[in-house]
């Protein structure tokens, strides 16, 4: 995908496609093997993006574990292949509509994280970019700043705007073995949805069982 921003969105779900409770607790959906695999991911990517309700849930760099990484690669865990991570940076990007973004040293202070905050209003948070925060705006503006491949590990509100805006180009999915049903639950794409017709397509990549848990990973038909 030469000349823009490639763009992968990663999620954990339940089998009825929820990725919490109707009560938005956080809780770690898969098993360690799917956070490793998270890891892998992040390896990958120059740029790792979330929302701010999943920052305030979840204050913490959004950077790989190197030990996690060899922890799968012990296992002969299917796909683990990741650059050197030596003396590495990622760009931490949110999208935050309130600027309710908790201190969290542990994210603000961490030499690995390079933190990018867009928002439509001002205030005194560090890196901010204050203006418009469709994904379209967000991805010229993390390319002007040299990532080439983002991950998204946002909610569901923010992965459907990204696939409406025609953005993401593959998706990887852990499918976990349990049902969390509840009316106005979370899912991997929330917002108004999509009419048949304008669905976005996917092509299996492909889809590998570990243990109870089915790993996934589409390629968006651009066509």
């Amino acid at each position: 995908m030469s000349g823009r921003l490639r763009v992968i969105g990663n999620t954990a779900t339940a089998l009825d496609g929820r990725i919490a409770t109707a009560a938005y607790d956080h809780f770690a959906l898969g098993t360690w093997r799917d956070r490793a695999y998270m890891s892998v991911l992040r390896a990958r990517a120059d740029a790792v993006l979330v929302g701010g309700r999943t920052f305030r849930n979840w204050p913490l760099p959004l950077v790989p574990d190197p030990e996690a990484i060899a922890r799968l690669r012990a296992e002969h865990f299917f796909d683990c292949d990741t650059p050197d991570l030596h003396d590495r940076t990622w760009v931490n990007a949110i999208v935050t509509r309130t600027l309710d973004l908790p201190a969290a040293p542990r994210f603000w202070g961490d030499p690995r994280v390079r933190p990018r905050v867009y928002a439509p209003t001002g205030g005194a948070v560090a890196s901010l970019v204050v203006g418009p925060t469709d994904p379209a705006h967000v991805a010229a503006d993390l390319a002007s700043t040299g990532v080439e491949t983002l991950l998204l590990e946002c909610g569901g509100d923010l992965m459907a705007q990204w696939l409406a805006a025609g953005l993401v180009d593959e998706l990887y999915v852990t499918l976990c073995p349990l049902v969390l049903g509840g009316r106005g639950a979370p899912s991997l794409a929330d917002g108004p949805g999509f009419a048949y017709r304008d669905a976005p397509r996917l092509r299996l990549r492909h889809a590998v069982p570990v243990g109870d848990e089915l790993f996934l990973r589409y390629e968006v038909d651009k066509g």
